[in-house]
Parts: C-alpha cells; sequence; structure tokens
C-alpha cells in the first residue's frame, strides 16, 4: 500500500505541536530555566508552520511554499542548533546562520522564478537543511557527555545523511517541475525518515534538559550552597569511600580538619554577610592548593574537611602547610584577613574506622588552637 504523503505531512505537524507545547510548558515551569529551552520550544513550532504551508500546497500560490515552507523549516533547524549553544553558554552565530538563510531563499527563489527546475532547489535546500543539521551535530560531538547527547547526535547525523542522500538521488529520481508530493520510493523515505527524526530531536533536547535538571538536583544535594564546596553528607561519603579503598587495597589517604580562628569576632565586627564573603573567599583558596583528586568539604560553620586520596604523612603535612600560607596571603583593604588551624591525620592500621580517623585529626586541630592558632599540628 503506497504511502499518503499529505497524511504523513499532517501527523508530522501534529507531532510538531506537542513537542513543542511540552518544551515550552517544561520551559515556563521551571524557576530558573535551561540555557536553549526557549530557542528548542520554538524550532518544533517553527516546522509546523512549515507543515501547514505544505499541506495548503495547490491552494496557496507556489512561491509562496517555496519560500515561506522552506524557509521555516530551515529556520526550525537552526532554532534547534541555537537552542543547544545556549545550553553550553556559547555565542549563537546569527550573522553565519542568516546568511545561509538569505543564500538558500534567493537561490530557490532564482530557480522557482528565473531558471525553473525543481531538482536543482531539492538539491540547494535539503544541503542547506543539512549544513544546519550537521554542525548541531558537530557541536554535540565536541562539548556533549551522556546518553541524552548521545542519543540526539544520533538522530542528527541520520537526519543529516537522510538530507544529503535526497540531495544526491533528486538528479535520478526527480524530473525538473515534479510534484512536491510525488511518492517516489525516494521522496517517501526522505519525508518519513525526517518527519519521525525530527520528533526524536524534540525527545533528545527534552533528555537533555532533564539531564542538566537532574545535574542541577545533585548539586544541590551534595554541595554547601554558600561555598559551593561538597556539603558535610557527601565528603563524608568520599571519606567512607576512601576508607573502603584503603581496607581493600591498602591504598592510603589522610584528612586534613580546618578550623578559621576567631570567626565570630568576624561575624561581630563586620556582620554576618561579611562573614558568608570569608567563607567563600577561603573555600576557593583551599580549592586552588589542592590537587585534582582531593576533596574539600563544609564540615560545619567555621569548619572545613579535605580528605586527600593517596597521601602519606609527608604528603598531608605539606598540603596542610601550603592551605595556611594561603590562608595567611593579604586581602583586600574592605575585606577582614584570617588564619587557620589545621589537623591532620593519615589512616593507620589501628584506626578502627573513618570516624576514628576523624577523631584523630580532631585532636590535632584542638591541639593546634591551644598552642596558639595559625599552625600544623599532625598525628
Amino acid at each position: 500500500m503506497d504511502f499518503d504523503l499529505r497524511t504523513l505531512n499532517a501527523i508530522s505537524g501534529l507531532l510538531n505541536i506537542a513537542m513543542g507545547l511540552v518544551l515550552f510548558g517544561m520551559r515556563q515551569s521551571l524557576r530558573q530555566p535551561v540555557g536553549g529551552m526557549g530557542w528548542w520550544a520554538g524550532a518544533p513550532l517553527l516546522c509546523l508552520g512549515s507543515t501547514l504551508l505544505y499541506g495548503l500546497d495547490g491552494r496557496l500560490p507556489a512561491g509562496a511554499l517555496v519560500l515561506g515552507a522552506n524557509g521555516l523549516l530551515l529556520a526550525g533547524a537552526i532554532f534547534f542548533y541555537f537552542g543547544s549553544l545556549a545550553y553550553y553558554g556559547q555565542r549563537l552565530p546569527w550573522v553565519r546562520q542568516l546568511l545561509l538563510g538569505l543564500a538558500t531563499l534567493g537561490a530557490l527563489a532564482w530557480f522557482f522564478w528565473v531558471w525553473p527546475d525543481y531538482r536543482l532547489r531539492v538539491a540547494i535546500f535539503t544541503t542547506a537543511l543539512a549544513s544546519a543539521v550537521l554542525v548541531h551535530a558537530h557541536l554535540l560531538w565536541r562539548r556533549g557527555r551522556g546518553f541524552a547527547v548521545r542519543f540526539t547526535l544520533a538522530v542528527l547525523l541520520v537526519q543529516g545523511l537522510v538530507l544529503l542522500a535526497r540531495a544526491v538521488g533528486t538528479f535520478w529520481v526527480d524530473g525538473a517541475v515534479t510534484p512536491r508530493f510525488a511518492a517516489t520510493p525516494l521522496q517517501t523515505l526522505y519525508l518519513a525518515t525526517f518527519s519521525f527524526s525530527l520528533t526524536l530531536v524534540c525527545i533528545g533536547v527534552l533528555l537533555m534538559a532533564s539531564e542538566q535538571l537532574r545535574s542541577r538536583f545533585e548539586q544541590l544535594a551534595t554541595r554547601d550552597t554558600l561555598t559551593g564546596v561538597l556539603s558535610r553528607h557527601a565528603i563524608f561519603q568520599e571519606c567512607e569511600q576512601a576508607w573502603q579503598r584503603w581496607q581493600q587495597a591498602g591504598e592510603p589517604f589522610s584528612l586534613l580538619l580546618l578550623d578559621l580562628d576567631h570567626f565570630k569576632r568576624i561575624n561581630d565586627n563586620w556582620g554576618h554577610p561579611m562573614g558568608d564573603r570569608v567563607l567563600q573567599d577561603f573555600a576557593r583558596r583551599c580549592a586552588a592548593q589542592l590537587r585534582g583528586a582531593d576533596r574539600l568539604g563544609r564540615y560545619g560553620g567555621e569548619e572545613f574537611l579535605a580528605l586527600l586520596p593517596g597521601a602519606d604523612a609527608s604528603s598531608a603535612l605539606a598540603s596542610a602547610q601550603r592551605l595556611l600560607q594561603a590562608a595567611r596571603l593579604p586581602t583586600s583593604a574592605d575585606h577582614p584577613g584570617c588564619s587557620i588551624s589545621l589537623g591532620v591525620a593519615t589512616v593507620e592500621p589501628q584506626d578502627a574506622d573513618m570516624h576514628a580517623l576523624l577523631a584523630r585529626a580532631d585532636c590535632q586541630l584542638y591541639r593546634a588552637k591551644e598552642q596558639g592558632r595559625d599552625q600544623v599540628c599532625a598525628a
């Protein structure tokens, strides 16, 4: 049984309505929308406009379809691309894409009114559309990670290949005046695949938005909202995992317990907002001195806990000294300085569990404070 290409066109339009409304509704429901959601929501609606114009073939002037329907479809592909650029926080190449659109429409107009040839119009338009799709795919291949990005990338690659196949195949299967909805095998495959892939692209970007939302929730659950370092629960989890590695493979690790000296005075004399700024500045200084594998978390109040995987006693002491010196660096005139006290403990066979190791670090921190603060004491 032959495909009714007009019915396929109508089904594609309905799917575009549904996906556009889903993306738009998701964007409106978020207090902090995911970057690019507006572009992604607009893309299927532009494709819907293209579908509606295609559906009026024979009722509207042919030139309106050549420029209007094709222009909207190309704009939809560009909107998908712009959405992904915004998703990754990149600059939108307005001029380049505008020139692509104008050049494509100009060529379509030439080969419709001046030198009428359906094959050349198909080749030009599908090549331009493929370029917009494939540059989008290249962005995802270069910047993206995760299932959602790989899924969307795969769909875009298939979409681009189908478009290029249509561009080349038109010279073998079409004539200079072939009707748009002529049910040739190539045209049927092209419309069916492209229409379905548009829906899959919508699903892909919806999954990408969901992954970013999940990442935000995970960050809220594992990060201290003031300083950006790991939360107390998250740093404890990291320490427990380090303990398990020590038990199973003998991989050493050390803990640094840090406390800002006389922090209450800063809050009392400068106010709590300034105290928050001091904590944020201190967390940044510490993070800059730690290795990539190290983990820093907020232990409570003005206390921080650093996990140093693979660090023996001497390495841990050297790291603690770097943190001590970093805290001593001068600050701006409107920003009070502070010193820190540190307790260092390296895992040993006699430690019953991770909490016993932490207790040893706490004892050394207490000793550093008892001896005058602004120093490191190691177990």
